[in-house]
């Protein structure tokens, strides 16, 4: 386990405890999730260290990572990712239409894939070697380790994407100035993650199913994102909501209290409902941010 002594993103040493949540998925274990007393940034810590952490991605539950589509959850996840694939390519290509791409975080490669097929040249980034080689062999895409961003050419990319992997990496402000040194000087960069200020995390708090400990190293809020980039020069241009994530959340997190589906419906929708009054508050939340 590591500690952070300071805050990711003002560097405060001034923290207090939020809240403490267990990791439902794989090791039921309990991580304390801290908030930065200057900024309000919340984070997990102490967390696995970047040795220690694939211990708790190598589950058959870990849906993002699975391939196969055997109960009712991961049949709706699967399902959704299919038709938000196209969104999300529908929303790229109205800033370009073909160019190179980035994915960091790319997964089992089928967003990635379909953006080869739409005439983009992918590059795929994934630190699960499972995940990585199946992106490899199936798909036949150019997919690779974390460590090898380095290796790839200052302002390579028009577009980089990170698709609920932003969380996931242990060094938050590294790589951001990774991501800045490889988008072209007009590059656009999409962002999506959970936001904590959302409906259902209040409703669900410790049980929020996104709060995802230990594999989610920080819980990130619209101002959070906002502060993270401008103090590397970058800008947001505009916030997009996620409407499904509301139910696929609401539904993880029931399933964690032992709850019912069909209140998890009711909450998805509540959420939505409530973040339409402030168009910032939705349970995840897409970035457009430009150099």
């Amino acid at each position: 386990m590591e500690v952070l002594a300071h805050c990711p993103i003002c560097n405060s040493e001034r923290q207090k405890p939020f809240l403490t949540c267990i990791d439902h998925l794989v090791s039921k274990k309990e991580f304390p999730i801290v908030q930065c007393v200057e900024c309000g940034f919340r984070f997990t810590n102490p967390r696995p260290s970047r040795n220690e952490i694939g211990e708790y991605y190598r589950s058959e539950k870990y849906i993002p990572h699975s391939t196969m589509k055997k109960g009712f959850l991961t049949y709706a996840y699967h399902l959704v990712r299919r038709y938000t694939r196209t969104k999300k390519l529908r929303l790229i290509s109205t800033y370009y239409k073909q160019g190179n791409l980035l994915d960091i975080g790319c997964g089992t490669g089928e967003f990635l894939d379909r953006c080869r097929k739409a005439g983009f040249t992918t590059v795929g980034i994934e630190p699960n070697l499972e995940a990585r080689n199946y992106a490899m062999k199936v798909y036949k895409l150019d997919v690779r380790d974390e460590g090898a961003l380095n290796d790839l050419n200052n302002s390579s990319f028009e577009v980089i994407t990170m698709w609920h992997a932003l969380e996931h990496m242990h060094k938050l402000n590294e790589m951001v100035i990774e991501i800045c040194r490889l988008l072209k000087p007009n590059g656009t960069l999409f962002i999506a993650v959970p936001n904590c200020t959302s409906m259902d995390a209040a409703i669900y708090k410790t049980y929020w199913a996104a709060y995802d400990v230990p594999r989610h190293l920080y819980h990130f809020t619209p101002a959070d994102i906002t502060k993270l980039f401008e103090k590397h020069s970058m800008r947001i241009e505009s916030i997009l909501p996620m409407w499904f994530d509301s139910f696929y959340v609401s539904m993880m997190s029931e399933k964690y209290k032992k709850g019912m589906m069909i209140r998890a419906l009711w909450n998805g929708f509540r959420s939505n409902l409530a973040a339409l009054r402030t168009r910032q508050t939705f349970s995840s939340q897409l970035y457009v941010i430009k150099k």
